[in-house]
Protein backbone atom coordinates (compact mmCIF):
# COMPACT_ATOMS: atom_id res chain seq x y z
CA UNK A 1 0.00 0.00 0.00
CA UNK A 2 1.34 3.44 -0.97
CA UNK A 3 2.28 5.84 1.85
CA UNK A 4 0.32 9.09 2.02
CA UNK A 5 2.63 12.11 2.16
CA UNK A 6 1.62 15.29 4.02
CA UNK A 7 3.39 18.65 3.93
CA UNK A 8 3.04 20.93 6.97
CA UNK A 9 3.80 24.59 6.20
CA UNK A 10 3.98 26.65 9.42
CA UNK A 11 6.57 29.10 10.80
CA UNK A 12 5.90 27.89 14.37
CA UNK A 13 8.07 24.85 15.12
CA UNK A 14 5.87 23.81 18.06
CA UNK A 15 2.80 23.61 15.79
CA UNK A 16 4.74 21.54 13.28
CA UNK A 17 5.82 19.11 15.99
CA UNK A 18 2.25 18.74 17.32
CA UNK A 19 0.94 17.94 13.84
CA UNK A 20 3.82 15.55 13.21
CA UNK A 21 3.01 13.64 16.41
CA UNK A 22 -0.66 13.47 15.37
CA UNK A 23 -0.01 12.12 11.89
CA UNK A 24 3.40 10.45 11.99
CA UNK A 25 1.97 6.97 12.59
CA UNK A 26 -0.22 7.06 9.45
CA UNK A 27 1.49 9.46 7.05
CA UNK A 28 4.92 10.51 5.88
CA UNK A 29 5.15 14.08 7.21
CA UNK A 30 7.33 16.75 5.55
CA UNK A 31 7.91 20.17 7.12
CA UNK A 32 8.44 23.71 5.78
CA UNK A 33 8.86 26.77 8.00
CA UNK A 34 7.82 29.38 5.42
CA UNK A 35 5.57 29.84 2.41
CA UNK A 36 8.58 30.11 0.12
CA UNK A 37 10.08 26.85 1.42
CA UNK A 38 6.69 25.12 1.12
CA UNK A 39 6.33 26.07 -2.56
CA UNK A 40 9.91 24.96 -3.26
CA UNK A 41 9.19 21.56 -1.68
CA UNK A 42 5.99 21.22 -3.69
CA UNK A 43 7.93 21.85 -6.89
CA UNK A 44 10.78 19.47 -5.98
CA UNK A 45 8.34 16.73 -4.90
CA UNK A 46 6.13 17.21 -7.95
CA UNK A 47 3.14 14.87 -7.81
CA UNK A 48 4.29 13.09 -4.63
CA UNK A 49 2.51 15.19 -1.97
CA UNK A 50 -1.05 14.14 -1.15
CA UNK A 51 -2.17 16.90 1.23
CA UNK A 52 -0.93 20.25 2.58
CA UNK A 53 -1.58 21.70 6.03
CA UNK A 54 -1.01 25.43 5.53
CA UNK A 55 -0.70 28.19 8.13
CA UNK A 56 -2.28 31.44 6.95
CA UNK A 57 -0.32 33.96 9.00
CA UNK A 58 3.43 33.70 8.34
CA UNK A 59 6.17 36.31 7.88
CA UNK A 60 7.16 36.95 4.27
CA UNK A 61 4.85 34.86 2.07
CA UNK A 62 1.56 34.30 3.86
CA UNK A 63 -0.71 31.29 3.43
CA UNK A 64 -2.98 33.44 1.25
CA UNK A 65 -0.02 34.15 -1.05
CA UNK A 66 0.75 30.43 -1.25
CA UNK A 67 -2.86 29.69 -2.24
CA UNK A 68 -2.68 32.34 -4.96
CA UNK A 69 0.56 30.85 -6.34
CA UNK A 70 -1.06 27.41 -6.20
CA UNK A 71 -3.49 28.46 -8.94
CA UNK A 72 -0.63 28.57 -11.48
CA UNK A 73 1.09 25.33 -10.46
CA UNK A 74 -0.27 22.34 -12.42
CA UNK A 75 0.88 19.70 -9.94
CA UNK A 76 -0.10 21.73 -6.82
CA UNK A 77 -3.54 23.05 -7.74
CA UNK A 78 -5.05 19.55 -7.55
CA UNK A 79 -3.50 18.78 -4.13
CA UNK A 80 -6.01 19.34 -1.29
CA UNK A 81 -5.12 22.07 1.23
CA UNK A 82 -6.34 22.33 4.82
CA UNK A 83 -5.75 25.79 6.29
CA UNK A 84 -4.52 26.01 9.90
CA UNK A 85 -4.64 29.40 11.67
CA UNK A 86 -5.26 31.18 14.93
CA UNK A 87 -7.60 33.61 13.18
CA UNK A 88 -11.29 33.05 13.73
CA UNK A 89 -12.33 35.95 11.50
CA UNK A 90 -15.07 34.91 9.08
CA UNK A 91 -13.57 37.00 6.24
CA UNK A 92 -10.29 35.03 6.51
CA UNK A 93 -12.16 31.74 6.21
CA UNK A 94 -14.20 32.99 3.24
CA UNK A 95 -11.07 34.31 1.50
CA UNK A 96 -9.24 31.03 2.06
CA UNK A 97 -12.12 29.07 0.53
CA UNK A 98 -12.27 31.52 -2.40
CA UNK A 99 -8.60 30.74 -3.05
CA UNK A 100 -9.31 27.01 -3.15
CA UNK A 101 -8.72 25.75 0.38
CA UNK A 102 -10.55 22.49 1.12
CA UNK A 103 -11.08 23.00 4.86
CA UNK A 104 -10.21 25.28 7.75
CA UNK A 105 -8.82 24.33 11.21
CA UNK A 106 -8.31 26.85 14.01
CA UNK A 107 -5.64 26.85 16.69
CA UNK A 108 -5.16 25.67 19.37
CA UNK A 109 -5.51 22.22 17.89
CA UNK A 110 -8.12 19.75 19.11
CA UNK A 111 -6.57 16.42 18.03
CA UNK A 112 -9.91 14.66 17.30
CA UNK A 113 -11.08 17.55 15.11
CA UNK A 114 -7.75 17.80 13.25
CA UNK A 115 -7.64 14.06 12.56
CA UNK A 116 -11.29 13.93 11.50
CA UNK A 117 -11.10 16.88 9.11
CA UNK A 118 -7.84 15.79 7.48
CA UNK A 119 -9.15 12.23 7.01
CA UNK A 120 -12.42 13.57 5.55
CA UNK A 121 -10.57 15.82 3.08
CA UNK A 122 -8.33 12.96 1.97
CA UNK A 123 -11.25 10.53 1.59
CA UNK A 124 -13.25 13.10 -0.38
CA UNK A 125 -10.28 13.83 -2.65
CA UNK A 126 -9.70 10.11 -3.31
CA UNK A 127 -13.36 9.66 -4.22
CA UNK A 128 -13.04 12.59 -6.61
CA UNK A 129 -9.94 11.08 -8.23
CA UNK A 130 -11.71 7.72 -8.60
CA UNK A 131 -14.74 9.34 -10.23
CA UNK A 132 -12.51 11.43 -12.49
CA UNK A 133 -10.52 8.35 -13.54
CA UNK A 134 -13.70 6.42 -14.32
CA UNK A 135 -15.06 9.38 -16.27
CA UNK A 136 -11.82 9.53 -18.26
CA UNK A 137 -12.03 5.79 -18.97
CA UNK A 138 -15.62 6.19 -20.16
CA UNK A 139 -14.60 9.12 -22.35
CA UNK A 140 -11.77 7.11 -23.88
CA UNK A 141 -14.06 4.13 -24.42
CA UNK A 142 -16.61 6.34 -26.14
CA UNK A 143 -13.92 7.63 -28.53
CA UNK A 144 -12.36 4.29 -29.47
CA UNK A 145 -13.40 1.35 -31.59
CA UNK A 146 -13.61 -1.48 -29.08
CA UNK A 147 -12.24 -4.17 -31.41
CA UNK A 148 -9.16 -2.36 -32.70
CA UNK A 149 -8.37 0.44 -30.25
CA UNK A 150 -8.39 2.94 -33.14
CA UNK A 151 -10.67 5.98 -33.14
CA UNK A 152 -14.27 5.07 -33.91
CA UNK A 153 -16.33 6.58 -36.75
CA UNK A 154 -17.77 9.53 -34.82
CA UNK A 155 -14.47 10.48 -33.21
CA UNK A 156 -12.37 10.21 -36.37
CA UNK A 157 -14.88 12.29 -38.32
CA UNK A 158 -14.85 14.99 -35.63
CA UNK A 159 -11.03 15.08 -35.32
CA UNK A 160 -10.49 15.22 -39.07
CA UNK A 161 -13.20 17.85 -39.53
CA UNK A 162 -11.65 20.07 -36.83
CA UNK A 163 -8.23 19.72 -38.45
CA UNK A 164 -9.40 20.46 -41.98
CA UNK A 165 -11.41 23.58 -41.14
CA UNK A 166 -8.31 25.30 -39.78
CA UNK A 167 -7.71 28.44 -41.85
CA UNK A 168 -3.93 27.99 -41.64
CA UNK A 169 -4.14 24.35 -42.61
CA UNK A 170 -1.19 22.72 -44.33
CA UNK A 171 -1.24 19.96 -46.91
CA UNK A 172 -3.26 17.07 -45.50
CA UNK A 173 -3.93 13.77 -47.24
CA UNK A 174 -6.81 11.38 -46.55
CA UNK A 175 -6.53 7.63 -47.06
CA UNK A 176 -9.71 5.55 -47.33
CA UNK A 177 -8.64 1.92 -46.95
CA UNK A 178 -10.70 -1.19 -47.68
CA UNK A 179 -9.75 -4.82 -47.06
CA UNK A 180 -9.96 -6.83 -50.30
CA UNK A 181 -11.76 -10.21 -50.25
CA UNK A 182 -12.79 -9.75 -46.62
CA UNK A 183 -16.20 -11.37 -47.14
CA UNK A 184 -14.53 -14.60 -48.22
CA UNK A 185 -12.62 -14.73 -44.93
CA UNK A 186 -15.87 -14.59 -42.95
CA UNK A 187 -17.63 -17.02 -45.26
CA UNK A 188 -14.86 -19.63 -45.33
CA UNK A 189 -13.14 -19.27 -41.94
CA UNK A 190 -15.81 -17.63 -39.79
CA UNK A 191 -16.23 -14.30 -38.05
CA UNK A 192 -13.49 -14.91 -35.48
CA UNK A 193 -10.99 -15.17 -38.33
CA UNK A 194 -12.46 -12.01 -39.82
CA UNK A 195 -12.05 -10.18 -36.52
CA UNK A 196 -8.44 -11.36 -36.36
CA UNK A 197 -7.74 -9.91 -39.82
CA UNK A 198 -9.27 -6.57 -38.84
CA UNK A 199 -7.16 -6.40 -35.66
CA UNK A 200 -3.93 -7.29 -37.49
CA UNK A 201 -4.52 -4.62 -40.15
CA UNK A 202 -5.53 -2.05 -37.51
CA UNK A 203 -2.24 -2.69 -35.65
CA UNK A 204 -0.30 -2.34 -38.89
CA UNK A 205 -2.00 0.98 -39.73
CA UNK A 206 -1.48 2.30 -36.22
CA UNK A 207 2.26 1.59 -36.33
CA UNK A 208 2.69 2.71 -39.95
CA UNK A 209 1.65 6.34 -39.48
CA UNK A 210 2.96 9.16 -37.28
CA UNK A 211 1.49 9.95 -33.86
CA UNK A 212 0.25 13.26 -35.27
CA UNK A 213 -1.77 11.48 -37.98
CA UNK A 214 -5.39 10.48 -37.32
CA UNK A 215 -6.22 6.79 -37.77
CA UNK A 216 -9.70 5.33 -37.36
CA UNK A 217 -12.01 2.47 -38.24
CA UNK A 218 -15.24 3.74 -39.79
CA UNK A 219 -17.04 0.41 -40.02
CA UNK A 220 -16.70 -3.22 -41.04
CA UNK A 221 -13.52 -3.62 -43.03
CA UNK A 222 -12.99 0.06 -43.85
CA UNK A 223 -10.50 2.49 -42.30
CA UNK A 224 -9.69 6.16 -42.73
CA UNK A 225 -6.41 7.98 -42.11
CA UNK A 226 -5.56 11.67 -42.28
CA UNK A 227 -1.87 12.40 -42.74
CA UNK A 228 -1.52 15.83 -41.16
CA UNK A 229 0.68 18.63 -42.50
CA UNK A 230 2.54 16.54 -45.08
CA UNK A 231 5.73 18.26 -46.36
CA UNK A 232 5.76 16.53 -49.77
CA UNK A 233 3.64 14.08 -51.74
CA UNK A 234 6.65 11.74 -51.99
CA UNK A 235 6.07 10.78 -48.36
CA UNK A 236 2.45 9.92 -49.16
CA UNK A 237 3.36 7.76 -52.15
CA UNK A 238 5.99 5.91 -50.15
CA UNK A 239 3.52 5.23 -47.33
CA UNK A 240 0.79 3.96 -49.63
CA UNK A 241 3.17 1.78 -51.64
CA UNK A 242 4.57 0.27 -48.44
CA UNK A 243 1.06 -0.58 -47.26
CA UNK A 244 0.15 -2.21 -50.56
CA UNK A 245 3.33 -4.30 -50.60
CA UNK A 246 3.17 -5.30 -46.93
CA UNK A 247 -0.29 -6.71 -47.54
CA UNK A 248 0.80 -8.34 -50.76
CA UNK A 249 3.68 -10.24 -49.16
CA UNK A 250 2.43 -10.29 -45.53
CA UNK A 251 5.83 -10.57 -43.80
CA UNK A 252 5.13 -12.04 -40.35
CA UNK A 253 1.36 -11.41 -40.73
CA UNK A 254 -0.93 -14.32 -39.84
CA UNK A 255 -3.71 -13.54 -42.31
CA UNK A 256 -5.02 -15.35 -45.41
CA UNK A 257 -3.03 -15.04 -48.64
CA UNK A 258 -5.90 -13.51 -50.64
CA UNK A 259 -6.32 -10.57 -48.23
CA UNK A 260 -4.93 -7.33 -49.68
CA UNK A 261 -5.69 -3.61 -49.45
CA UNK A 262 -7.26 -1.17 -51.87
CA UNK A 263 -6.65 2.49 -51.05
CA UNK A 264 -8.06 5.78 -52.24
CA UNK A 265 -6.24 9.02 -51.43
CA UNK A 266 -7.21 12.68 -51.73
CA UNK A 267 -5.33 15.86 -50.82
CA UNK A 268 -6.77 19.15 -49.56
CA UNK A 269 -4.09 21.06 -51.52
CA UNK A 270 -3.56 23.42 -48.56
CA UNK A 271 -7.14 24.73 -48.83
CA UNK A 272 -9.61 24.48 -45.90
CA UNK A 273 -12.20 21.80 -46.58
CA UNK A 274 -14.56 19.47 -44.71
CA UNK A 275 -14.40 15.82 -43.73
CA UNK A 276 -17.31 14.89 -45.99
CA UNK A 277 -15.85 16.66 -49.03
CA UNK A 278 -12.40 15.10 -48.71
CA UNK A 279 -13.84 11.70 -47.81
CA UNK A 280 -16.04 11.75 -50.92
CA UNK A 281 -12.96 12.35 -53.10
CA UNK A 282 -10.87 9.65 -51.39
CA UNK A 283 -13.79 7.21 -51.53
CA UNK A 284 -14.18 7.85 -55.27
CA UNK A 285 -10.47 7.11 -55.71
CA UNK A 286 -10.94 3.90 -53.68
CA UNK A 287 -13.75 2.84 -56.02
CA UNK A 288 -11.38 3.24 -59.00
CA UNK A 289 -8.74 1.14 -57.21
CA UNK A 290 -11.33 -1.62 -56.75
CA UNK A 291 -12.33 -1.40 -60.41
CA UNK A 292 -8.69 -1.58 -61.49
CA UNK A 293 -8.18 -4.97 -59.88
CA UNK A 294 -7.72 -4.29 -56.14
CA UNK A 295 -4.42 -4.46 -54.22
CA UNK A 296 -3.54 -0.99 -55.49
CA UNK A 297 -4.17 2.68 -54.80
CA UNK A 298 -5.63 5.53 -56.79
CA UNK A 299 -5.42 9.27 -56.15
CA UNK A 300 -8.37 11.58 -56.70
CA UNK A 301 -7.84 13.84 -59.71
CA UNK A 302 -4.63 12.10 -60.79
CA UNK A 303 -4.51 9.59 -63.61
CA UNK A 304 -2.33 6.56 -62.79
CA UNK A 305 0.85 6.07 -64.73
CA UNK A 306 -0.15 3.77 -67.59
CA UNK A 307 2.91 3.30 -69.72
CA UNK A 308 3.05 0.35 -72.08
CA UNK A 309 5.32 -2.43 -70.86
CA UNK A 310 7.71 -1.78 -73.73
CA UNK A 311 8.22 1.81 -72.56
CA UNK A 312 9.00 1.04 -68.94
CA UNK A 313 12.30 0.35 -67.26
CA UNK A 314 12.52 -3.10 -65.71
CA UNK A 315 13.90 -3.90 -62.26
CA UNK A 316 14.66 -7.56 -61.61
CA UNK A 317 14.08 -8.64 -58.02
CA UNK A 318 15.49 -12.04 -56.99
CA UNK A 319 14.40 -12.91 -53.45
CA UNK A 320 12.31 -15.41 -51.56
CA UNK A 321 12.19 -13.24 -48.44
CA UNK A 322 8.77 -11.60 -48.05
CA UNK A 323 10.06 -8.73 -45.95
CA UNK A 324 12.78 -7.91 -48.49
CA UNK A 325 10.29 -8.01 -51.37
CA UNK A 326 7.79 -5.87 -49.51
CA UNK A 327 10.28 -3.11 -48.69
CA UNK A 328 11.82 -3.01 -52.18
CA UNK A 329 8.47 -2.97 -53.99
CA UNK A 330 7.13 -0.37 -51.56
CA UNK A 331 9.90 2.02 -52.57
CA UNK A 332 9.82 1.43 -56.32
CA UNK A 333 8.89 4.40 -58.58
CA UNK A 334 5.55 4.09 -60.40
CA UNK A 335 7.15 4.34 -63.82
CA UNK A 336 9.21 1.19 -63.21
CA UNK A 337 8.02 -2.36 -63.82
CA UNK A 338 9.31 -5.04 -61.44
CA UNK A 339 9.94 -8.60 -62.61
CA UNK A 340 10.18 -11.00 -59.69
CA UNK A 341 12.05 -14.28 -59.31
CA UNK A 342 12.04 -16.41 -56.17
CA UNK A 343 15.26 -18.25 -57.04
CA UNK A 344 17.94 -18.25 -59.73
CA UNK A 345 16.13 -21.14 -61.47
CA UNK A 346 13.26 -18.74 -62.17
CA UNK A 347 15.58 -16.63 -64.34
CA UNK A 348 15.10 -19.23 -67.09
CA UNK A 349 11.49 -18.15 -67.44
CA UNK A 350 12.10 -14.42 -67.84
CA UNK A 351 11.05 -13.25 -71.29
CA UNK A 352 13.74 -11.93 -73.67
CA UNK A 353 11.86 -8.64 -74.13
CA UNK A 354 12.10 -8.15 -70.36
CA UNK A 355 15.80 -8.97 -70.13
CA UNK A 356 16.49 -6.29 -72.73
CA UNK A 357 14.84 -3.62 -70.57
CA UNK A 358 16.51 -4.47 -67.23
CA UNK A 359 17.97 -1.30 -65.70
CA UNK A 360 18.90 -2.76 -62.33
CA UNK A 361 18.87 -6.01 -60.38
CA UNK A 362 18.29 -6.67 -56.70
CA UNK A 363 19.95 -10.00 -55.85
CA UNK A 364 19.21 -11.32 -52.37
CA UNK A 365 21.95 -13.64 -51.15
CA UNK A 366 21.24 -13.07 -47.45
CA UNK A 367 19.52 -16.43 -46.87
CA UNK A 368 22.14 -18.49 -48.66
CA UNK A 369 24.81 -20.33 -46.70
CA UNK A 370 28.43 -19.26 -46.45
CA UNK A 371 29.72 -16.56 -48.79
CA UNK A 372 27.23 -17.04 -51.62
CA UNK A 373 29.99 -17.51 -54.23
CA UNK A 374 28.03 -20.35 -55.84
CA UNK A 375 25.06 -17.97 -56.13
CA UNK A 376 27.10 -15.48 -58.15
CA UNK A 377 28.56 -18.23 -60.35
CA UNK A 378 25.09 -19.51 -61.25
CA UNK A 379 23.85 -15.98 -61.90
CA UNK A 380 26.79 -15.25 -64.20
CA UNK A 381 25.63 -18.08 -66.53
CA UNK A 382 22.90 -15.80 -67.85
CA UNK A 383 24.53 -13.58 -70.49
CA UNK A 384 22.05 -10.76 -70.02
CA UNK A 385 22.91 -10.37 -66.30
CA UNK A 386 25.04 -7.27 -65.71
CA UNK A 387 26.67 -7.22 -62.28
CA UNK A 388 27.39 -3.50 -62.71
CA UNK A 389 23.63 -2.96 -62.53
CA UNK A 390 23.24 -5.28 -59.55
CA UNK A 391 22.72 -4.40 -55.89
CA UNK A 392 23.51 -7.32 -53.59
CA UNK A 393 21.46 -7.90 -50.44
CA UNK A 394 23.64 -9.58 -47.82
CA UNK A 395 23.08 -10.72 -44.26
CA UNK A 396 24.15 -7.99 -41.86
CA UNK A 397 27.65 -8.59 -40.52
CA UNK A 398 28.31 -11.53 -42.88
CA UNK A 399 31.61 -10.19 -44.26
CA UNK A 400 32.23 -13.21 -46.49
CA UNK A 401 29.01 -12.41 -48.38
CA UNK A 402 30.05 -8.77 -48.74
CA UNK A 403 33.48 -9.80 -50.05
CA UNK A 404 32.11 -12.29 -52.58
CA UNK A 405 29.57 -9.77 -53.88
CA UNK A 406 32.24 -7.08 -54.33
CA UNK A 407 34.68 -9.47 -56.00
CA UNK A 408 31.96 -10.30 -58.55
CA UNK A 409 31.60 -6.63 -59.41
CA UNK A 410 28.21 -5.65 -57.99
CA UNK A 411 27.51 -1.93 -57.97
CA UNK A 412 26.35 -1.71 -54.36
CA UNK A 413 25.45 -3.70 -51.22
CA UNK A 414 22.53 -3.46 -48.79
CA UNK A 415 22.31 -5.41 -45.54
CA UNK A 416 19.27 -7.07 -43.96
CA UNK A 417 17.08 -5.99 -42.31
CA UNK A 418 16.58 -3.46 -45.10
CA UNK A 419 16.13 0.24 -44.42
CA UNK A 420 13.36 1.79 -46.55
CA UNK A 421 15.18 5.09 -47.03
CA UNK A 422 18.37 3.35 -48.11
CA UNK A 423 16.45 1.24 -50.63
CA UNK A 424 14.77 4.32 -52.07
CA UNK A 425 18.07 6.22 -52.41
CA UNK A 426 19.91 3.31 -54.02
CA UNK A 427 17.06 2.62 -56.44
CA UNK A 428 16.79 6.20 -57.66
CA UNK A 429 20.56 6.47 -57.99
CA UNK A 430 20.82 3.24 -60.00
CA UNK A 431 17.95 4.25 -62.27
CA UNK A 432 19.51 7.62 -62.91
CA UNK A 433 16.88 9.67 -61.03
CA UNK A 434 19.21 11.36 -58.57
Amino acid sequence: METTTMLVVDDDEMNRQILKVLFDSKYAVLEAESGEEGLAMLESCSGNIDLVLLDLIMPGMSGFDVLKKRMDMEDFKTVPVVVITSSSAMEDQVHAFELGANDYITKPFVPEIVLSRVNNVLASHRRYLTVELEAQKLKVRSELDQMTGLYNKNTVEYLIHENLKNVQVGQNVMFVIDIDNFKSVNDISGHLAGDHVIKIIADMLSSHFRKTDIVGRIGGDEFVVLMVDVPTKDIVYRKVNELIQIMRYKPNLTIPENVTLSIGIACNERIPTSYSELFHKADEALYRAKEDGKACYREYGVEPVNLDDDERQVVLLISRNRSVCSIILGNMPQEVRVVEALTLDDLKRIKPRDTEKISMIYADVSEYQKDGEKYWQEMAQYPWVDFEKTIAICEEGEMSQYKAALLNGVSDILATPLDSNAVKRRTLKQLGNK
